[in-house]
């Protein structure tokens, strides 16, 4: 049962890691934000990365924490 858990967990965080580095890349004009060129451009991917991974991961375990919650809510009645 924990390897069901722990793999529904895994999943779930990379879902919403590859979702918001979908929205990033689409729905920002990061020109408009900072000036892209050459030299940082793979800084800027990298950021886009990282912040990718802290909101997926964040909102992975939000959205994992109501399900677990509203679980223990319908078992105790």
């Amino acid at each position: 049962m924990e390897l069901i858990e722990n793999t529904i967990n895994l999943f779930s965080h990379f879902i919403f890691i590859s979702l918001f580095h979908q929205l990033f890349y689409q729905l920002f004009d990061w020109s408009r934000i900072i000036k892209v060129n050459q030299d940082n451009g793979w800084r800027l991917r990298l950021f886009i990365l990282l912040l990718s991974i802290a909101l997926g991961y964040l909102v992975s375990n939000f959205v994992l924490d109501v399900l677990s919650f509203s679980r223990l809510i319908m078992w105790r009645n």
